[in-house]
């Protein structure tokens, strides 16, 4: 599996999740402590988190790290 591909279909779950939320970029780095541009790096696929970044994102946006995690493989196998 690509890594592009990984950070791609992250980037795509974690928009999909904040959009549901009603959070904006700015909204999302606000609660994570992080500049909106990191946000927009991610949901591009252009950064990949560390897994501190996935637990902090997972509380923010109120799910549990294992619910962004099973998204992004579901997206990645088409599952």
């Amino acid at each position: 599996m690509a890594e592009k591909q990984k950070q791609e279909a992250f980037g795509i779950v974690l928009r999909i999740y904040r959009q549901e939320k009603g959070l904006t970029q700015e909204q999302l780095g606000e609660r994570v402590d992080v500049v909106r541009s990191f946000i927009c790096s991610l949901e591009n696929g252009k950064r990949q988190p560390s897994l501190q970044m996935v637990l902090k994102l997972a509380d923010a946006l109120g799910v549990e790290p294992g619910d962004l995690v099973n998204a992004m493989k579901a997206r990645i196998t088409g599952n």
